[in-house]
């Protein structure tokens, strides 16, 4: 998502009350400040009108972005085209789904690279730390 800033901009907008009532119930069921999540829905509806396959879902690892119609998250369609030599078609085909969900991934990608790419540093370092504490447990009754 978007980079937190120190040098942000106040802007003043006009809600229909009942958006402002359920801005507010969602920030007191999720304890976020309603700033906050007004901003996170405006940048997410932007990213996903300029993305239609990619929507936001909440996960063990936080809030990242996915393909529609699929348990996959961006990065893992990236990382898959890697693997794949960047070959959009194999990596469709490995993942069995449409090239243009490989292509929409690979889109929004070229759009936040930096984001994606430190998605993919955190899973990778998490896989190995569970790699790791995987061969200490076997080593354990040795």
């Amino acid at each position: 998502m978007a980079t937190p800033t120190t040098n942000k901009q106040s802007v003043a907008f006009r809600f229909d009350p009942i958006t402002v009532a359920r801005l507010k119930q969602r920030a007191q069921e999720t304890h976020a400040p309603q700033t906050a999540l007004a901003e996170r829905y405006i940048e997410e509806g932007l990213r996903h009108d300029e993305h239609p396959l990619i929507y936001f879902r909440d996960g063990a690892m936080g809030r990242r972005p996915a393909l529609f119609g699929t348990r996959l998250d961006v990065a893992q369609v990236v990382t898959t085209v890697r693997q794949n030599g960047n070959s959009m078609d194999e990596a469709a085909e490995g993942l069995e789904i449409p090239a243009a969900h490989v292509e929409a991934c690979v889109r929004y990608y070229a759009d936040y690279k930096d984001e994606i790419d430190a998605w993919i540093e955190r899973f990778n370092a998490i896989a190995e730390r569970e790699r790791e504490r995987w061969q200490r447990q076997r080593q354990a009754f040795v």
